[in-house]
């Protein structure tokens, strides 16, 4: 498969729009499109205990998918739930382990997190009297791993996002891991931005909760994310969330769960987002992972030394081995969402605001950036286009 452009042709939009704003949402390809019509007219039926044979190939289609996201994290089947997102995800994560807490116990994360990964622990922290500690970091989001050792001394759970949203940083997940694993922590990670642009591999993270969104680097729809749930846990993690299909019995006294993953899916899942998710990530490990790393690190590499030459201040990590695909800049004497307006007049689609990372923006000093974010579709062509028009824009503010 030629990168970028064979891709380019199963994504329509990429003929009318310059789309970089892919850590919002991805763009989505016609096989993944095809795989949810496919359900939806051919075996479009309700999952698990139905007889008749459309409800049996649903759930074959539904259960192969959950099959699918296992072997792309190298989990195991029955530590795959499917959730609505990654804010879905993390919340359950932290109702789901509030039984294990004592007052006083120690929550370790970051102050780059998204909100997602930062106001469960804040609510969870409040409601039974934890302590709240940060690990510190720098202007780029390099995070010092000194004080992070320090810090995750005596922690009952360290939570860290693998890559920021709002700077772009990688974070040293893996060696974060086994600190935490070192102090028999819970170690729970925010694979929102990083799932289907990189390798995220739980086992070699040392993670034993991670949530990730199907509709980001998988490309795949909305509404569909997955938790994984490392199986010493099954027993530790009380679902947050019962009733139809987690349950092996019920009578007027009480209940008792079923095996994981069903128990921890309580209701109709989203069958069709599943099936879309799993024909998300057959489709970028038909391009290859280390494929989709290397074309957004050119991308990154182009846009951070044009804006450089524009002299226009971007944020994140001088270290480009440590850059994601996510550029976030300024202009100075412009608002953020003016020169996302701009940009829109131009067909060209980036975000701008605080990106539900405030306390990044006000560690900064800034009230919000422009965020420029890739995925393997996107091209150096539309980066000249992008750095074109910020000339232009530049020049008439000078």
């Amino acid at each position: 498969m030629r990168i970028p452009e064979d891709v380019r042709k199963d994504i329509p939009l990429t003929s009318e729009v310059i789309y970089f704003d892919n850590t919002a949402t991805s763009l989505t390809p016609k096989p993944v499109i095809e795989a949810m019509d496919e359900y939806y007219l051919k075996y479009r039926a309700n999952v698990h205990r139905g007889v008749h044979r459309l409800s049996q190939m649903a759930t074959h289609k539904y259960e192969e998918s959950r099959k699918v996201v296992a072997d792309f994290l190298n989990a195991k089947f029955e530590e795959i739930v499917f959730t609505k997102n990654t804010s879905e995800s993390l919340n359950l994560v932290a109702l789901g382990l509030e039984g294990i807490f004592k007052r006083g116990d120690k929550i370790v994360t970051t102050p780059y997190e998204h909100h997602s990964d930062l106001l469960p622990w804040q609510r969870l922290a409040k409601k039974l009297g934890l302590k709240l500690e940060f690990i510190d970091g720098d202007d780029e989001g390099n995070l010092d791993l000194s004080d992070a050792e320090r810090k995750i001394k005596g922690a009952k759970l360290v939570a860290i996002q693998h890559v920021s949203n709002a700077l772009g940083v990688i974070h040293e997940v893996e060696e974060l891991g086994k600190m935490a694993k070192e102090e028999g922590a819970i170690f729970v990670v925010d694979a929102a931005q990083s799932a289907g642009h990189m390798e995220v591999d739980v086992k070699k993270l040392h993670v034993d909760f991670l949530g990730l969104s199907g509709h980001k680097g998988p490309m795949g729809p909305t509404g569909i994310g997955v938790l994984y749930i490392n199986e010493e846990f099954f027993d530790v993690f009380e679902p947050p969330l019962i009733g139809g299909g987690t349950i092996e019995d019920v009578d007027l006294d009480g209940y008792k769960l079923t095996d994981p993953p069903e128990r921890f899916e309580a209701g109709t899942p989203n069958i069709g987002g599943a099936i879309g998710l799993a024909a998300g990530i057959r489709y970028i490990e038909k391009i290859g992972i280390d494929k989709i790393e290397r074309q957004e690190h050119k991308l990154v590499k182009r846009i951070t030394q044009g804006l450089d030459e524009l002299e226009v201040p971007w944020y994140g990590p001088r270290n480009l081995n440590k850059h994601a695909g996510v550029v976030s800049f300024n202009v100075p004497g412009l608002h953020p969402h003016d020169v996302a307006a701009i940009l829109d007049e131009h067909n060209i689609m980036v975000r701008s605001g605080h990106h539900c990372a405030l306390p990044v923006m006000k560690k900064l000093g800034i009230n919000g950036t422009v965020r420029a974010s890739f995925h393997v579709y996107n091209s150096i062509e539309e980066v000249e286009t992008f750095l074109s028009v910020m000339e232009e824009l530049v020049k008439n503010l000078r």
